[in-house]
């Protein structure tokens, strides 16, 4: 994870709606610590949350497979299956 880059983007990333002010916030506060990776981590559960939501709503998976799903979102895992595997489900 590049962490500069991410820092660089926040005020674009808030623009576009990809994350919040209090993200954005959460973000630049944990800059250069070791809990910047968690907070990364967070926000990638609540766009992963997004999907997985739906996915149970519409029965296509069990609520327990979406808890097992954001489980290794905010474990850290960003794997590219992962996302695939969570985009597919909604």
């Amino acid at each position: 994870m590049n962490e500069h880059r991410i820092i660089e983007q926040v005020d674009r990333m808030v623009a576009t709606g990809r994350i919040t002010e209090d993200e954005a916030g959460r973000l630049r506060a944990a800059e250069g610590s070791a809990t910047f990776e968690e907070v990364v981590a967070g926000i990638r559960a609540r766009h992963a949350q997004v999907h997985t939501h739906a996915a149970v709503a519409e029965g296509r998976i069990s609520q327990s497979e979406a808890d097992g799903l954001l489980h290794r979102v905010r474990s850290g895992e960003h794997s590219k299956e992962l996302r695939s595997h969570i985009k597919g489900t909604n």
